[in-house]
C-alpha cells in the first residue's frame, strides 16, 4: 500500500478480532460507568468528606438511582 496505510486504533482492532461480542460488551460497560459517574458527580460535591467509605456509598447510591431510572413505571 504505497505508504498510506491506515492505522487501526485499539477499538477497531478489538472489534475485528473478537467478532464484535467483546467490543459490544466493552461499549455497554463504558456507557454504564459513564452514566453512574454522571449521577454521582453532584453527590460527590455535596457529600464527599475525604473518606473512601463515603466514596463507595456514593457510587452505590448512584448505581441504585440509575437502576431506578430504567424501571417500568
Amino acid at each position: 500500500m504505497d505508504g498510506k496505510e491506515k492505522k487501526l486504533n485499539e477499538f477497531e482492532i478489538e472489534a475485528k478480532t473478537s467478532g464484535g461480542a467483546v467490543f459490544e460488551l466493552g461499549v455497554k460497560t463504558s456507557k454504564h460507568d459513564k452514566a453512574v459517574r454522571r449521577i454521582a458527580e453532584p453527590l460527590m460535591k455535596k457529600h464527599w468528606k475525604d473518606s473512601v467509605t463515603n466514596l463507595h456509598r456514593i457510587y452505590r447510591v448512584a448505581e441504585y438511582l440509575l437502576k431506578r431510572t430504567k424501571r417500568l413505571k
